[in-house]
């Protein structure tokens, strides 16, 4: 394996995505792995997916003299989840996960819901709810106390009215905790676009807040019941290696690593359309455990030795979880952490 520096590969990270993805259909994301004077880069690519025969499969091994590894996984990259909204696998079945249930004063990881976009877009009507987590606390510009988590949580991916949708934890109207103040909007690719064509429109978060209700009480922690866990406390950048947990709705607390970080993920299928992320971080459950599934969407990354927010997490595909850098989504929404 040629030696490089870590910021040799950032820099090129780019043009080997055109090279990896160009070379495979199958390849949905790149990053910058090992350590920062021996770096290079690793491919993740679904093998389950179904090619036309015709197809021309290349292995790109390396660009620019760095080296390129690979991941199989077995399912595409997915970002969002739509449950029944009663009877079994919904949140109103009981579940040993607590952060399912209602919760107050709200904490880090509890499951939320857009209740007015489910209305708007005929989920409630169907017998569904889409949920996802709700991540940490931030203050906005105003010195108000926010919810923060995903776009395609708190704010139905672009469809989202400031100032009008409710969001509520768990689910329903009859617990809303917040209104929706803010979001970044996804901007998509056109369909079929790739790196190497150059039409690929990049994202660098998938974040929105909702400040809380006067009368809602909050604690930028966990549940009492998740023992011995440090922060959400500060902010720090993402590096390989970095031990994490996260806390969510659906698999409860997970703990991982980092291994890769400037990640370009993609195409992931939103609402709007198809849509890229660049200058990510990729986290992988220890010994092969998952880290996330659906429903995790919008938890908080959290170093394990600090407690520090390290990202919020926004996709993955079972065995690879994808999250932004908390440094660029505090930009992005103008907001400090709580």
């Amino acid at each position: 394996m040629a030696t490089v520096t870590f910021n040799e590969a950032i820099s090129k990270i780019h043009d080997a995505a055109k090279e990896a993805f160009d070379a495979d259909p199958r390849v949905q994301a790149i990053g910058v792995a090992g350590d920062p004077n021996r770096a290079h880069y690793r491919a993740v690519r679904n093998t389950a997916a179904i090619l036309p025969m015709a197809t021309n499969v290349r292995h790109a091994s390396e660009y620019g003299g760095i080296d390129i590894t690979y991941v199989d996984a077995r399912n595409d990259v997915e970002a969002h989840v739509k449950l029944p909204s009663s009877g079994p696998g919904s949140p109103t079945a009981a579940s040993l996960v607590p952060e399912q249930h209602r919760r107050r004063p709200l904490v880090c990881g509890l499951q939320i819901e857009n209740y007015d976009d489910d209305v708007r877009t005929q989920v409630i009507a169907g017998g569904h709810i889409i949920v996802g987590t709700l991540g940490c606390f931030v203050r906005t510009p105003d010195g108000s106390i926010a919810i923060l988590s995903n776009n395609h949580v708190v704010a139905g991916e672009n469809r989202g009215l400031k100032g009008t949708d409710r969001i509520c934890q768990p689910f329903g109207q009859a617990d809303a905790v917040s209104g929706l103040t803010d979001y970044v909007a996804l901007r998509p690719s056109p369909l079929g676009a790739r790196p190497a064509q150059g039409n690929v429109v990049f994202n660098d978060v998938d974040a929105g807040i909702a400040a809380l209700n006067s009368s809602i009480g909050h604690a930028q922690g966990y549940l009492p019941a998740r023992t011995g866990l440090k922060g959400p406390t500060g902010t720090s950048a993402p590096a390989n290696g970095i031990a994490v947990f996260k806390v969510g709705r659906t698999t409860g607390l997970t703990y991982g690593e980092i291994t890769d970080v400037g990640t370009i993920v993609g195409p992931i299928g939103y609402a709007p359309g198809p849509v890229w992320f660049q200058n990510c971080f990729t986290v992988e459950g220890l010994g092969g455990t998952m880290f996330s599934d659906h429903g995790d969407s919008g938890s908080a990354i959290i170093e394990k030795a600090t407690g520090a927010v390290l990202g919020l997490l926004f996709a993955g595909n079972g065995q690879q979880t994808y999250a932004c850098p908390i440094s660029s989504i505090l930009t992005a929404l103008n907001c400090t952490m709580a």
